[in-house]
């Protein structure tokens, strides 16, 4: 079976149209078993921290900063694209032509799979802060080798996930954390 341009198969045997994906290409498990199994900055962790280990982390974030359910909901899936196109570090997806556009078509397809619509200003806002945040949780734990680039902010008292996990078990949480907050909406 050849592919055509554009076409993937996904975790669970199915077809995306990665140039143009539609909301029935979307399943839950092709974007928590991909993140569940790739580690964050390229690998360059002391340990392997997942993608979907750092979207909970969002997750937990947000519930640490009172959002609602959809806030929440947007948080846990702000990394999703990358179940499809992997974890590539920011400036290498600025370099890449037509990258950004096809995450953004991506996301949007994913977005209204989980009934979401696409982040408004207000939303989008909320989604970079607490990404960005989460760096001065993150750096230390993981990559101390880069704490002079660490956000300077107040760090709060909480519990998040910087430990070696079982892939299985994150994807569990993170399906589980899905379906939970999307019963909520």
């Amino acid at each position: 079976m050849g592919l055509n341009r554009g076409e993937m198969l996904t975790w669970s045997g199915h077809m995306i149209h990665l140039d143009c994906p539609s909301v029935e290409e979307i399943y839950l498990e092709d974007i928590s078993h991909p993140l569940s199994q790739l580690c964050r900055y390229s690998g360059g962790t002391v340990i392997f921290y997942s993608v979907a280990q750092h979207s909970l982390n969002a997750y937990r974030l947000s519930r640490e900063f009172y959002y609602d359910e959809k806030t929440q909901l947007y948080l846990l899936l702000h990394d999703a694209s990358e179940a499809y196109l992997s974890d590539l570090p920011t400036p290498v997806k600025k370099l890449l032509p037509g990258y950004l556009e096809m995450e953004g078509r991506l996301m949007e397809s994913i977005h209204h799979h989980f009934g979401l619509e696409v982040p408004d200003p207000h939303y989008q806002r909320i989604i970079d802060m607490v990404d960005s945040d989460l760096l001065a949780y993150e750096i230390p734990a993981l990559i101390p080798n880069l704490e002079e680039i660490k956000p300077d902010i107040p760090l709060l008292d909480i519990e998040l996930d910087f430990q070696v996990r079982d892939p299985d078990r994150v994807r569990l949480e993170f399906e589980e954390t899905v379906k939970k907050l999307v019963k909520k909406l």
